[in-house]
């Protein structure tokens, strides 16, 4: 146990007391010489970590200035891809406007051909009927002529016969 001698009263100060008091002061210093080369040895190992530490920083602020490089690489390649993506829309807005012209022309143009076709159906139609009307005719003409090559054969035979009766 260390005895406080701080507060000491000289009358009551004894040999052993000087003793113990003389003790304690050498292993305080032996402390402090202890704890300065402890403090030295501290702060070399600082200034290498420091200095390591430096180095590292130095190689981490080198590879963030070539990250940040590469990202402006990259921006500008975004910005040359964008920029064709922009000409690559207006191309397909042009060529949407020559379709939807060509899409009209070719309505109007199917339109002309519908009426050019209705016109020929409404025509052939027409002349159909004519031809089923001459058909008709031609079939009633027929048809008579059938009746009259009948009726002469049946003449030819019934004079025959009827003169065969008459005589």
């Amino acid at each position: 146990m260390t005895k406080d001698f701080t507060n000491l009263n000289p009358n009551d100060f004894t040999q052993k007391d000087l003793m113990l008091h003389l003790l304690q002061v050498s292993q305080h210093t032996v402390t402090r010489e202890e704890v300065k080369e402890d403090i030295l040895q501290i702060d070399k190992k600082i200034d290498k970590l420091e200095s390591s530490i430096g180095v590292r920083f130095d190689k981490v602020d080198e590879k963030f200035r070539q990250i940040d490089e590469r990202f402006k690489q990259v921006d500008e390649r975004f910005k040359q891809v964008d920029e064709r993506f922009k000409q690559v829309d207006e191309r397909f807005k042009q060529l949407d406007e020559k379709i939807s012209k060509v899409d009209e022309k070719a309505e109007i143009r199917f339109n002309k051909l519908d009426e050019k076709i209705s016109k020929a159906d409404e025509k052939a139609e027409v002349r159909f009927n004519k031809l089923d009307d001459k058909i008709s005719k031609i079939d009633e003409k027929f048809n008579k002529i059938q009746y009259l090559i009948i009726a002469t054969m049946l003449t030819v035979v019934l004079k025959d016969y009827i003169f065969s009766l008459i005589h």
